[in-house]
């Protein structure tokens, strides 16, 4: 049988290719992107991958070019375009797909001036979770939409966990921008820090202007390392900490932590509701004192951390990135 020839293309403007995924440059775009298209190669696929690297060679069997050396005389049977129907313009592809990794307003829309593209190419927008399905305009998605989850990488989900391990006292804010840190950081000084002053928290770097003040209140940074080093440091933390963005459209690094047995504590925002069950792998606070209340149960107390965990432990069966791959066959190329 002839293998479907695909074409991905992203331009945030990131040099990168699959070999990057265990290092500290990528996000959970780039990562999700790489994992998705590794399995589509496993399913009679060729998957030309196009973003700004240059270095252009084929790493498990997907094959990375720099975005200039698209063939443009190639027809591919699909093209998945990050968030932009202008990357269509220079293609021949027989169907289109935009992996939408934002909540795209009808202003925004308008204002990269992707009108005329979409009515052009007639992409099927691919949303990540409900939340964004339900955000997204029919007026940015005219020719349909539809939601392909993402997941974790399969490491994330075979790592062995040990539920009798109590980690110290540490909380984690890997988060890779700045989503409500600031008020995050708020709620840390004021609420938790006072009631424990033994608890850590670590937060990303360059995130927020750092000061010795913080070190005041066990504030401090991380060290970005290795997709192995972050396991680790996941493994070793108690809770992870996020409030949640409304621009959030999976969260996977909230599904990260969870896959390893680290509870979340949130407001729920965006797209947090759908990743964290309340009581079952972690909690969702309706305000400032909630938050802080279930951020010093998980902390200080052992038995209800342990039984938080217990019950994670029994539910990290996931949908892997073989089934996703599946999906977006039997949506695109059947």
């Amino acid at each position: 049988m002839e293998k479907k020839q695909i074409l991905v293309i992203d331009n945030s403007g990131l040099s990168y290719i699959g070999s990057d995924i265990n290092g500290p440059i990528l996000r959970g775009t780039e990562t999700s992107l790489i994992l998705l298209s590794e399995e589509l190669t496993k399913k009679n696929c060729d998957v030309f991958f196009a973003n700004k690297t240059n270095q252009e060679k084929s790493v498990n069997g997907v094959h990375y070019i720099n975005e200039k050396n698209i063939n443009k005389e190639k027809t591919y049977d699909l093209a998945i375009a990050v968030s932009n129907a202008n990357l269509f313009n220079k293609i021949k592809s027989v169907k289109k797909a935009i992996f939408s990794v934002s909540n795209q307003s009808l202003e925004k829309f308008l204002r990269k001036r992707q009108f005329i593209s979409t009515y052009t190419h007639k992409p099927v927008i691919v949303t990540l979770c409900d939340y964004q399905f339900k955000k997204r305009s029919f007026l940015t998605s005219p020719f349909g939409k539809l939601t392909i989850p993402i997941t974790v990488d399969r490491q994330f989900i075979d790592e062995k966990i040990d539920i009798n391990f109590i980690p110290p006292k540490k909380a984690i804010y890997n988060i890779r921008s700045n989503r409500n840190l600031d008020a995050l950081l708020d709620i840390w000084i004021d609420l938790i820090y006072p009631k424990n002053n033994s608890l850590e928290f670590y937060i990303t770097p360059n995130l927020v202007q750092y000061s010795d003040k913080f070190k005041n209140y066990n504030i401090f940074l991380r060290t970005l390392g290795s997709r192995r080093e972050m396991i680790d440091e996941l493994k070793h933390s108690r809770v992870l900490l996020y409030l949640g963005h409304k621009s959030d459209i999976f969260t996977l690094t909230a599904e990260e932590a969870i896959k390893l047995c680290v509870p979340v504590i949130t407001y729920g925002i965006g797209s947090l509701s759908e990743r964290v069950s309340h009581g079952e792998n972690g909690f969702i606070a309706k305000n400032s004192s909630q938050f802080a209340k279930y951020t010093l149960d998980l902390m200080n107390d052992d038995t209800i951390l342990k039984e938080l965990k217990t019950k994670m432990f029994t539910k990290r069966t996931e949908i892997t990135w073989s089934v996703i791959a599946d999906n977006w066959i039997k949506k695109f190329l059947k």
